[in-house]
């Protein structure tokens, strides 16, 4: 029993005196499929998040390489609104941007009253960036069809996604589609809007129409058209066809443009606001992104309670008194044994 007790002390002092930091908000995203985009100037990319403790310091983006000339980017915090007052900036030379996928911070002066604000963050560059931040959709990603090797120009294109046979395998084998994304080399909405049309193949009857957004260019990211639910489409054929601006450059692979099918929706905190771009909300989706505040132990103890559910803590005492407990059975085997 001394043992059992001696262990779970040991067990909590460990937690106490942990100093790692733990992020106050975090949008967690494995295997990253869907990168945003080159930045161009004047057309910044964002996020909006709710902070929940004082001393916010610093902000993290994940950053995929794109290749090209590297460029410094600018990280500019707001609050309050994607267009608020200007709190901080930091910077991150193009000598300091990542080889490989990964995060990049931005440091800043903390921020003493941050809990419970709402903050908005903005990247921007003086011209196109060589890094792109990392989108995820807010929707369940079951057909992906990956980044391919070839490009696809024209500003008419169509295609299908087909049930097995004729296919191989089944494209959309699940109900409630909610969204397309196309990968993209190039494609400017800021020339012209692009729009998505599917239809039922056999009898030509329209049943969505979307239109992506918003109206800025687009370059080796993925460009995402959301409708509202299609709840049958599970085993089900459907034509899709994209009208895009004159000289638009679309990525495909062997079974045609590559893309994602979403479904349903995925749940997102209420302290994650969405991303933005040139300042509009794009409530469908968020950036990669983890934000950092001075919590003290006991709000990382407060933390992993609130964020478990409870389950931590109950979670907490029933390792506790198992402990107890298979100390005491073991105890009373061994005297048994010498006797």
């Amino acid at each position: 029993m001394a043992r059992a007790v001696v262990f779970a002390l040991l067990a909590l002092v460990v937690l106490f005196a942990w100093r790692g930091e733990v992020p106050d908000v975090e949008i967690r995203y494995l295997p990253r499929q869907t990168q945003t985009g080159r930045i161009f100037p004047d057309h910044p990319l964002g996020q909006g998040f709710v902070c929940e403790f004082d001393g916010l310091h610093a902000v993290d983006v994940a950053l995929a390489p794109l290749g090209g000339e590297r460029v410094d980017i600018e990280f500019t915090l707001r609050a309050d609104d994607p267009k608020g007052h200007e709190l901080r900036r930091a910077r991150v030379a193009a000598s300091e941007l990542p080889e490989s996928d990964d995060w990049v911070r931005f440091e800043f002066a903390p921020i003493e009253d941050s809990s419970g604000a709402r903050f908005y963050f903005e990247l921007s560059a003086a011209a196109p960036t060589s890094h792109s931040p990392w989108t995820r959709y807010r929707g369940v990603p079951y057909m992906i069809r990956p980044w391919g090797g070839r490009v696809v120009t024209g500003s008419a294109l169509e295609g299908e996604l087909l049930p097995a046979p004729p296919r191989a395998r089944t494209d959309l084998q699940h109900a409630d589609l909610r969204a397309l994304a196309f990968a993209v080399d190039g494609v400017d909405l800021a020339a012209g809007p692009a729009q998505l049309t599917l239809s039922d193949p056999r009898t030509g009857e329209v049943l969505r129409t979307s239109r992506a957004g918003p109206g800025a260019p687009h370059a080796s990211g993925w460009l995402f058209f959301e409708f509202e639910l299609l709840h049958d489409t599970r085993w089900r054929a459907l034509h899709y066809a994209l009208e895009l601006p004159q000289g638009s450059r679309l990525i495909a692979g062997d079974e045609g443009l590559s893309m994602v099918a979403f479904h349903s929706s995925a749940w997102s905190e209420p302290s994650v606001l969405g991303a933005t771009w040139r300042g509009e909300a794009l409530h469908d989706r968020d950036l990669v992104f983890r934000a950092w505040s001075e919590g003290s132990r006991a709000a990382l103890v407060t933390r992993l309670s609130e964020r478990g559910d409870r389950r931590f803590v109950y979670g907490s005492a029933a390792w506790l008194l198992s402990l107890v407990v298979l100390s005491s059975l073991l105890r009373r085997a061994r005297d048994r044994e010498s006797e």
